[in-house]
């Protein structure tokens, strides 16, 4: 939550499209594995999480650490929708996302490049 919090002082676009995401790997979890909100560790083996294989606090938290828009490290794919919507951030937060900003995801990456002023 600090994380998000932190991230919705600066951009509260951003922080709703990682909360809706998340809530989403959470609504999963708990349809399908019968994990509730209050069962998710803190920690789990880090074999596991980066297989992507158990859900965990920090798992999640990396995600938004590492500036993952489109969470692909919860096992998100790119949508158009996603697409859409990090053009328009772009645009209406000039500086929001730009050549410095540090990311692992090549996709973002070229976006950024591709709409940066």
């Amino acid at each position: 939550m600090f994380l998000l919090e932190s991230i919705g002082i600066y951009n509260r676009d951003l922080m709703l499209h990682y909360y809706r995401k998340i809530k989403k790997f959470m609504i999963w979890h708990k349809n399908k594995k019968g994990i509730d909100l209050q069962d998710i560790p803190e920690t789990v083996d880090c074999k596991l999480e980066n297989q992507k294989k158990a859900i965990s606090w920090r798992r999640i938290a990396r995600a938004i650490e590492k500036n993952d828009f489109y969470l692909k490290r919860l096992s998100f794919g790119q949508t158009k929708t996603d697409d859409k919507q990090l053009l328009e951030l772009i645009h209406k937060w000039d500086n929001l996302l730009d050549q410095s900003t540090v990311t692992d995801d090549k996709t973002l990456q070229k976006i950024i490049e591709e709409n940066s002023v």
